[in-house]
């Protein structure tokens, strides 16, 4: 059973301002980045890195839901080649699992930051430019090969141990490293209260924050795809009813894209600074584009 007009309308009108929402925040925050030589440090990069691959879930990554819901609302037939829906199931993987494994990597940087804050001041700028490629590479190789296990595979469900069974060892890593974080935080000799020590403490803690958020969005959606393919789920609800959670789970994994800006203005002065001097500029340059006859 399809789902009626209105309701294909309702999930097609938040799915496009939930991209677009993605796309725009993410940009201004990159803009800001690259504006901001205060904001560029070494600490940054990899959140830089994960403001870049936010904005690309938003853009590139909702193609393939948007088949779905073609093809469950019969609103538009899409008759795409073998060929194209791997490109598209592989950009549809390829950006969230950057986003994660980028966020990996910063719970490691901060682990190490935290743990070993001598040894962490020595690293060169180059091992966050391979830090970097790394994430992307990585992301991309699983990508790759879960879109071809999905098209060309003998069981369906095969990608789907490959792509959770990455996103569960991805969320091992980033527990193992915050829960280290907490032990040496309450166990470990305090730090000295001077400024840098609370800016290091400071980003930390934010870091962490998002963390968090981005974990509480991305587990539900990663637990029912894991039941998903164990068909546990399919025993108990009704097609239109698994193809609502299915939307609404989808939603709020892309929704992990969002919020990362949102605490960044909340936690980081110089980013929440920063982003009132681009709006009063922009306001500033409004008022003066009006023409005098208008006044």
């Amino acid at each position: 059973m399809q789902f009626s007009s209105s309701e294909c309308i309702t999930w097609f009108a938040v799915l496009i301002t939930v991209a677009a929402a993605i796309v725009t925040v993410n940009l201004i925050s990159i803009v800001l980045f690259l504006k901001n030589r205060s904001l560029r440090t070494r600490a940054m990069y990899l959140v830089i890195n994960l403001t870049v691959a936010d904005m690309f879930v938003g853009g590139f990554s909702h193609f393939l839901l948007f088949q779905h819901l073609s093809d469950t609302c019969d609103i538009t037939k899409m008759n795409l080649s073998l060929e194209l829906i791997v490109i598209i199931t592989f950009l549809h993987l390829w950006f969230p699992l950057t986003s994660l494994t980028n966020i990996a990597a910063i719970s490691l940087d901060r682990m190490h930051a935290t743990i070993r804050p001598f040894r962490h001041r020595l690293i060169k700028k180059w091992v966050y430019w391979v830090t970097i490629a790394g994430v992307w590479v990585l992301a991309a190789m699983v990508s790759t090969a879960a879109s071809i296990l999905r098209q060309y595979g003998e069981e369906w469900s095969h990608h789907l141990y490959l792509v959770h069974s990455y996103c569960f060892l991805f969320l091992f890593v980033i527990f193992v490293s915050y829960s280290s974080i907490v032990v040496k935080f309450l166990c470990g000799a305090h730090p000295q209260h001077h400024g840098a020590a609370n800016r290091k403490r400071k980003l930390t803690v934010t870091l962490f924050i998002m963390t968090i958020v981005s974990l509480l969005m991305w587990l539900p959606f990663t637990v029912y795809c894991f039941h998903l393919s164990q068909s546990s789920i399919r025993k108990f609800l009704s097609f239109q009813e698994l193809k609502r959670l299915d939307c609404f789970l989808t939603i709020l994994f892309y929704m992990n894209s969002l919020v990362n800006p949102i605490v960044y203005t909340i936690r980081i002065p110089e980013f929440r600074k920063a982003l009132l001097l681009l709006f009063k500029r922009q306001r500033r340059q409004n008022a003066q584009d009006i023409p005098l006859h208008a006044l």
